[in-house]
């Protein structure tokens, strides 16, 4: 099934009339049988109500989401035929609508880091956001831009924040947003230390921005060095997510108890659960049953934070079970994948190649270890909550010691049926800069297969140059 282009004119020439998206017609029909999406406040939207979103208010409130002439941008996927797709698009779309309503219906916003268990947060009856979220949300407040407007508004957003924060860090996306007040939120509270070692700087830096007297600072300490080995660590961070609700209580007016976190476990853990089978089911199949953007959207939800609303996430999540199962079952090859195209996998926090030009290419990202390794380690529904989430957040593989780190992604990689490696880490980040050539090459003698380290920056002036290079890298492993 194809999209439909329709043309607008926007300038004399036909150079000058770019293409836009739009979902055909003939799909509805099949779309609209598909499952509801329940939300965390026990509401519902249709399958015909997202149709109606998708085709008729998104394309008149996002146009640059529409625009096929972006090569980079946040471009919509054309694997019309899979319904999660279209709801995760409907959730991203409605990101500053539904978090405005639920921090009027008295759920504070916190700032957290990616790659860390939101659990505790919305236990207390708090949303998580992560940087890519703030992110989201802060450009479906600005309704109407073209590609080339939202391209230079976003980049005048990162520039602020290298000049309220620091040009060194890397990890600046989300802070711009609060500083400005463009996005309300109600606390800073990321796991710190944790991924990136600029984290701990950029959390601290808003006691000096000017919105420090606005919103509330916590750091939420994580030992490192061997930490899920010792006893006083799992005892000192679970003593730190205690202070993390308690904290939460105070802007919400109630009191978190252990049967809250008890039953938020048990609910982020099926959507943990859920992205593993999906996981599985994906790199069992002899081809791509979607194509590498779909498959990160759908892995990825098993983090419960993206669309701040875990139920909402949970709603797709089983329906792509489903749907996943069945195209698997008939050898389904995704839209726009080549046949054995050459399978990568990433490495590397928050930096990823451009999904469709690396199809284009002749390869396609199967799988990344940012992320997927705290979605992968479910907590022990069986024993003391704060206890037990504190040992599973400890023991995420991502942060474990060399060897143990490269040991679990070597598993990832062979499960995936890997054929390359691509260590891919922003200027700035120090931590993944210091370890990337280790880890290569630890899997490289385990495994044999071809690797390849790329550093890239943070303003897309290098984008190009970073796809020549994975082009060649695919290249050389086909």
């Amino acid at each position: 099934m194809n999209a439909i282009v329709s043309r607008r004119i926007l300038g004399s020439s036909i150079s000058d009339t770019p293409e836009y998206f739009r979902y055909p017609d003939e799909i509805r029909d099949r779309f609209v049988a598909t499952d509801d999406i329940e939300f965390r406040d026990g509401s519902r939207v249709t399958a015909t109500e997202i149709w109606d979103y998708l085709t008729t208010v998104g394309p008149v409130k996002f146009p640059n989401l529409y625009d096929l002439s972006s090569l980079y941008g946040n471009r919509l996927s054309q694997d019309v035929t899979l319904p999660t797709t279209l709801k995760h698009n409907y959730l991203l779309m409605t990101m500053h609508d539904r978090m405005t309503r639920a921090r009027a219906q008295g759920h504070p916003i916190v700032f957290v880091q990616g790659g860390q268990s939101v659990d505790p947060y919305y236990a207390a009856g708090a949303i998580a956001l992560r940087p890519a979220s703030t992110g989201i949300w802060a450009r479906r407040q600005r309704e109407g831009l073209s590609r080339n407007q939202e391209e230079l508004e976003g980049r005048a957003d990162k520039q602020k924040a290298y000049n309220a924060i620091s040009f060194e860090v890397c990890n600046s996306a989300g802070y711009e947003h609060i500083q400005e007040g463009t996005v309300p939120a109600d606390m800073v509270a990321p796991f710190t230390a944790l991924r990136c070692s600029d984290v701990s700087y950029g959390t601290e830096a808003h006691r000096h921005g000017p919105r420090a007297k606005e919103v509330k600072l916590l750091l939420v300490d994580y030992p490192l060095d061997h930490q899920k080995d010792k006893d006083w660590s799992i005892r000192y961070f679970a003593d730190n997510l205690r202070r993390l609700t308690r904290n939460i209580d105070e802007l919400t007016g109630r009191t978190t108890t252990e049967d809250d976190l008890a039953r938020e476990i048990k609910l982020h853990n099926e959507g943990r659960r859920l992205s593993i089978e999906l996981a599985d089911l994906w790199w069992s199949a002899d081809q791509p049953p979607t194509n590498g953007k779909d498959r990160r959207d759908l892995f990825q939800l098993g983090g419960m934070e993206l669309h701040g609303d875990p139920v909402a996430s949970l709603s797709i999540l089983r329906e792509a079970r489903r749907v996943i199962e069945q195209r698997v079952k008939d050898r389904h090859l995704a839209k726009g994948v080549q046949k054995d195209a050459a399978r990568l996998f990433v490495c590397g926090s928050c930096v990823f190649p451009n999904d469709y030009r690396t199809e284009e290419a002749g390869g396609i990202i199967v799988g990344n270890d940012n992320h997927w390794s705290d979605i992968t380690t479910l907590v022990d529904e069986s024993g003391e909550p704060y206890h037990e989430l504190a040992r599973a957040v400890l023991s995420y593989p991502y942060e474990q010691p060399l060897k143990d780190r490269a040991r679990w992604t070597v598993e990832q990689i062979k499960k995936s049926r890997t054929d390359g490696v691509l260590f891919l880490y922003k200027w700035g980040c120090n931590t993944q800069s210091a370890i990337a050539r280790l880890l290569v090459d630890e899997i490289k003698a385990q495994t044999g297969i071809h690797t390849i380290i790329i550093e890239d920056d943070m303003t897309r002036t290098q984008t190009e140059q970073l796809q020549n290079r994975v082009n060649a890298f695919i290249e050389m492993v086909s």
